[in-house]
Formats: structure tokens, sequence, C-alpha cells
């Protein structure tokens, strides 16, 4: 049975000998929780206190929570480090350790790894062989196997071969039994098998990059095979906590009990109820059932208090979670904020039940009213965006579809990177299009240097003349309706005019265009993206994937919150469930897709502070919902208020 507590409570000196597991709901206040108890130690306990070395780690889920974590330590982050799980390995496994990580390359996987320079992660965002010349890796090939490969005819995509990489999920399951671990790579089917190896060797040597899960395995493999490193991991950290432990994959879990096998204290938070990431490997039951082997005791706490929701809200979230007895809250939030100090009005829970005219024009005054939209998909989003219509909402999917299965996050590539060559291509033409707005030649160099190094000497009254020229000639007769990779290639056209050659000579090299796709881009994304009109692209880079964006999804979501929130979360054909059977009879404490449609249903209710909307436009009636929750709030005796608006 776990120890009852709050976020406010600090652990005694007694209580830090012991490991700890927390299970706290949302709103909990595990952060405040985690960084009081930091700072406590760092004050206070002997083993931080009286060395110059020794600090306490936290890991936790996202570089957005790292950076929180940070900013709350404030002057105490010189004895802390907070990192994401990559990062920490990357830092303090496999940079300091490089020999270690040839050395396992060879034994592991046959694979001898020469020459200088560090081997480090991939690039966020961006597929381990971006920038790569593909007919290098074929040459390389051919010439490191000149014997074998040497007249090879090679014709992979640089998106397949960049799936090959150590196979985690295989080594994990072989070390289950009294069989030897396996060690292999993995490829996509079409890559030839007797191509693995030398592709691999490729990566290693050359891109010197390692995949996100290859981070994981050789931190692992490291500590597991080198005692001083492990040594010095323990030694280094005496207080590891880990944040968001739901989300852990089993090698992170493997990692982590390694650690504190012997010196280090491991405490561990989190919520089964929010595990929405199996397809990173994480599994809810992982941690419930984490124990670490040895002769420290782990206690289990429970902080059952919500900051964040109001009562009618908290008591929802408990309907969704009735099968998970771990947590069960109350709402403990009094004032809408400090400086009012006045009481905080529980509001009816919302239910909006199909597409109706009042439900559309509700939604909408919703959404101006400062409500967030969180989805499953980004492309959901737009079907509450005005003026954008259905077949432009059905290319959105193609897109979002495209990149389903890839390295690449698009909200990402949008909001802060713009490395894919569309994502590119279409951040310079509406940069310049505002400049076309604004009339400011600054912001026309703003938009050139996404591509190119302007001199600001070189800018003289004909070329700011010509420049203003060009820029009214694309976007003089631009509509709504316009392709917008038709008025990027209007732009590539006009840098070919005669009355731009000067222009072009001294702004931009001999030739220059904006590229618009490359090989990576599939047939499917490519047409998806070119019939695009200009409003529906404008609204997906200013509106949808903007900084403070109204539209999330619920994976970008998680640890987020708001004062009023739509949620319109659907199950598809995988997750074998419907909206109707989720209320019915919600259970979210298994490992089946339902089960992990119900948790991420549930992640989405639960970020509402005072108004909770749930928009059901298809598969679930009215009558389903009143009598799930009549017999919940009977069988519990929690009381629920709400509405339906049809």
């Amino acid at each position: 049975m776990a120890i009852e507590i709050t976020s406010g409570d600090i652990f005694t000196a007694e209580q830090l000998t012991k490991h700890a597991k927390i299970y706290a709901g949302p709103g909990a206040g595990k952060t405040h929780f985690l960084v009081q108890n930091v700072k406590n130690i760092i004050t206070t306990n002997p083993l931080i206190t009286d060395s110059r070395s020794r600090k306490v780690l936290c890991i936790t889920y996202t570089n957005a929570a790292v950076g929180e974590i940070n900013h709350r330590l404030e002057r105490f982050t010189d004895y802390v480090e907070a990192h994401t799980i990559h990062g920490f390995i990357i830092e303090h496994i496999i940079r300091p350790f490089q020999q270690d990580l040839r050395a396992l390359m060879k034994s592991d996987f046959g694979i001898a790894v020469n020459g200088k320079g560090r081997i480090s992660s991939q690039v966020e965002g961006l597929g381990i062989l971006h920038g790569i010349d593909r007919n290098e890796i074929y040459e390389y090939i051919r010439r490191t196997n000149p014997s074998e490969f040497g007249q090879e005819v090679f014709e992979y995509s640089k998106k397949t071969m960049s799936e090959t990489e150590v196979n985690d999920e295989l080594f994990v399951s072989s070390g289950t039994s009294d069989a030897p671990r396996e060690m292999k790579l993995k490829a996509s089917g079409k890559i030839d098998s007797r191509h693995i190896v030398p592709l691999k060797q490729y990566i290693w040597s050359v891109v010197k990059r390692l995949t996100h899960n290859e981070i994981l395995y050789f931190g692992y493999r490291i500590l597991e095979t080198n005692p001083t490193a492990l040594y010095a991991m323990r030694v280094k950290f005496p207080f590891i906590f880990v944040d968001e432990f739901q989300d852990t994959s089993p090698l992170q879990t493997m990692l982590i009990k390694l650690i504190g096998g012997k010196s280090s204290v491991i405490g561990i938070v989190g919520d089964v109820a929010q595990s929405i990431y199996s397809f990173q490997g994480a599994r809810p039951a992982d941690f419930g059932e984490f124990s670490i082997p040895g002769n420290r005791e782990l206690v289990e706490y429970s902080i059952s208090g919500n900051r964040r929701s109001t009562v009618n809200i908290v008591s929802f979230c408990n309907f969704l979670r009735q099968s998970d007895n771990t947590v069960v809250q109350n709402s403990i939030r009094l004032y809408p904020d400090e400086e009012s100090k006045s009481l905080c009005e529980s509001k009816k829970v919302h239910f909006l039940i199909g597409d109706s005219p009042v439900v559309q024009e509700l939604l909408h005054e919703i959404i101006e009213d400062g409500g967030v939209v969180l989805t499953r998909a980004w492309a959901a989003a737009f079907s509450y965006i005005r003026g954008v219509s259905e077949e432009q909402v059905k290319l959105l999917r193609k897109i979002y579809n495209s990149y389903y299965n890839s390295p690449i996050q698009l909200r990402d590539e949008i909001a802060e990177h713009n490395n894919v060559t569309w994502v590119r291509a279409f951040r310079f033409i509406f940069s310049l299009w505002e400049s076309y707005q604004t009339g400011s030649f600054i912001d026309v160099i703003k938009a050139l240097k996404l591509y190119i190094n302007i001199n600001i000497d070189k800018i003289t009254p004909k070329i700011l003349f010509l420049t203003r020229e060009l820029v009214e000639s694309i976007f003089s007769d631009i509509s709504d309706q316009h392709m917008a990779t038709a008025i990027i290639l209007s732009f590539n056209s006009a840098l070919k005019k005669e009355q731009f050659g000067i222009l072009t000579q001294v702004l931009f090299e001999p030739d220059f265009q904006i590229p618009l796709f490359d090989e990576l881009d599939n047939e499917k994304l490519v047409s998806a993206v070119n019939s695009l009109t200009w409003d529906t692209s404008y609204k997906l880079f200013n509106d949808v994937f903007s900084e403070g964006s109204k539209y999330m999804t619920v994976h970008q979501a998680k640890g987020l919150e708001w004062g009023k929130v739509i949620v319109s979360v659907t199950p598809n054909k995988f997750d074998g469930t419907s909206l109707a059977s989720l209320y019915s009879a919600p259970i979210l404490t298994g490992e089946n897709p339902s089960d992990e449609f119900a948790r991420m249903y549930y992640v989405a209710c639960s970020r509402a502070k005072e108004d909770l909307y749930i928009h059901i436009s298809s598969g679930c009636n009215s009558n389903t919902i009143e009598t799930a929750i009549s017999a919940y709030t009977k069988k519990t005796g929690e009381k629920m208020d709400y509405e339906i608006i049809v």
C-alpha cells in the first residue's frame, strides 16, 4: 500500500536512504515536489554538501521539461544536472567513453570504426543521413568491399538506408531467458542482407551518428561492460530522480536499474494512466512493476491532490481511470489564480454531441475566447478552423501520414528547424509575403537569410528598388486559392528574368533557385504539398504550428494546461474500440491498443483547468454517456455536474 503524501512534502534523511516510487496523477505538482526535494538534498545532505563533484541527476522526458526544472532550480543548478535520458547518455557515457563505444561496435556487430572524430547523436528532427549524397554511400560500400560489391548497383533511398540500426527490442527480449543476449542489426526488408553491415559501417565511421535507439543501446552496454564507467556514474550521482517514468522504454529502465543497483538512490515519479508512448517501447506495467535488485528498500508513495483542475473535471478524469486504483484524485484547486484569491467556481463538464450549427458555433466561440483544441493528429485541427475545405483537410492528413513513421516531427520542423526542403521553401515565401505586407526591406533580408549570406555593403539603392519590384511582381495579384508551391515557382521564374539580372548577380549565386522537394519526399507527399492552397498553408505555418498555437495534438499537450480545452479525440481502426465502448467500460491499465486510446483520452481531458468541452462528432450518443456516468457516481458516491449540448 502506497504512503499518501502531498506535493509539498520533503523527504527526511531516513527516507533518502531508500529508493522511492511515487504515483502522481495530472496536476499533482510533480515538478514542484521534485524541485523542492532536490533543493533540500543540495542544501542538507552531506553526500552533496561535503563534495565538490557530486550532483543530483534529474532525468525527464522532453527538452522543455528539462528547461522548466532548470528554471525552477535557479541558483541551485551548479549542484544539479537535468537531462533527457538521451542527453544524459550522450553527455556522460557516449562522449567520455568513445573507446568503449568503438570496441562494442566491433565486438557486438563486427564493425571496425577507425579514424578520428567523435561519434555522437543524430540531429534532432532529422534523418540520420540528412545532407548526405546517397551516391557517396554507394561508392563507400564499393570502395571498402571491392571484391564483393565492386560492380554492385544500388538503388536504395536515403530513408530506407537510414532505418538500418541496432535491434534494441531483440536485445531486451533475448535477455529475459537463460540464453545469451542477441546483438543484431535490423533494416528495411528492401535492403539486401549483404549490405546491412557495410551500410552501418558507413554511418558509424563517416557520418559518425547514432540513432536515438542506438544511444540507449550503447549507453547501457558501456555501463554493463565497463565497471569503471558504472562506478563513475554512481559516485557522481548519489541521487537520481526520473520524472514521467511511465514513458520510459524497457532499455531505459534497465539502465536506471543498473546505476541504482548499489550506491545511488533512485526516485521515480509517474502515472500509469498517462502512458501514451507505446510506439517508443513504453509499457504502463513497467512503472508498477519497477524494482531494483539489492539491499536497498524501495518505498511506494502516492500524491492524490490535483492542483490544476476543478472538482467536476477531476471527477470526470477519475471516471475515465476507474480501472486503476493506484491514484484516485481529489481537486485541491481553490483559486483561479493567486492574485484574486476568489474561490474557483467548478463549472460543468460540457459534452458537445454531433456537428449541428449550434455545436459548431459554440466551438468557434470557445476558440475565439482562448480555448485550445486537442486532437489526435495535427491534421484534424483544421476541422476547427474556419475557411478550410474538407478537400484541403484530406491533403493535410496525407502530409501527416507521410511522416507517421519518420523521425521527422513536422511541428518542430515548421516551428523552429526549417530543415525539411519544402518546409524551408514555404517558410521563405511566407516571410517574403510578410515583408511585402509591411514594406520592410529588413524583413526581406530575414527571409533571404534562410538560403544565402547577404553582404549588406552590396545593398545599393538600385538593389533596393529591384528587390521591391521582384517582391511586388510575385504578390501583387495573389489570392487565398493560389497554390503555395506555384508562388514559390513564380519566385524562381522571376529570378531568371533579364530585368532582375543585377539582383541575381549581387545577392544570389548563378542559377540560384528555391528547392521544393528532395529524394526523401514520396510521390503522395509531393502531390499533397503541391495541392495546398496559399490560405491553408499559411494557416498551417502561422496558426497551427506557431508558438502559442490553439491547436495541439495530445502528445504535444502532455505536461501543459489551459483554462478552456476542447477535446476532439477519436479512435482509429487500429485501436479496436469505439467512443461508446470507452464510455461504457473505460479501461486504461492494459497494453492493448484500446487501453492506450483510453489513456490518450484521459491525458487530453486532464489538460483543462476550468472549462472542459468534449466534442463527440459521432460514435457515441448522450444516452450512453448519461448511463455510464450515472453508474459510476452511484458506485463511488463521487459527484459530477455536466451538461450535454446537441
